[in-house]
């Protein structure tokens, strides 16, 4: 599973090398090294190489931000399509998780693939306005 890293513990006006970004992140130094593929700026003049802070913070700003999507009221999440979709002909199951939020799931309009949202419980009624709702796992 993909961790999302915190940014608390990095110093904008400090360099750090593989090791100390990966110590400071809580990630193996292979995977800053692998973010230079990614975009990650490294000062490559001299050996060994170093990772301005700022540049760190920079970069991982921006890799959390592309992960971020939002969702019109009447739009879930496509897994297949990794994009915001309609489900298919506005069918949706709800699925509660606990006694405060449950998941509404359906079919991608355009793939078929599963398109899902979380929604609070108090929430249903406006979504019921716009999906048909079936209740699963509801005792």
């Amino acid at each position: 599973m993909a961790k999302r890293v915190s940014i608390r513990k990095i110093g904008k006006h400090r360099l750090y090398s593989y090791e100390e970004a990966g110590v400071a992140l809580g990630v193996t130094r292979h995977t800053v090294r692998s973010w230079r593929s990614s975009g990650l700026q490294v000062m490559t003049a001299s050996t060994p190489h170093y990772i301005l802070g700022a540049e760190l913070i920079r970069f991982i700003k921006h890799k959390q931000a592309k992960k971020s999507v939002k969702l019109a009221l009447d739009q879930m999440y496509c897994f297949k399509c990794k994009a915001p979709r309609r489900p298919l002909w506005a069918m949706v199951d709800y699925i509660p998780i606990n006694d405060a939020r449950g998941l509404i799931t359906g079919l991608c309009e355009v793939c078929e693939g599963d398109v899902q949202r979380f929604v609070g419980k108090g929430d249903l009624g406006k979504f019921g306005q716009i999906y048909e709702i079936t209740s699963k796992g509801v005792s």
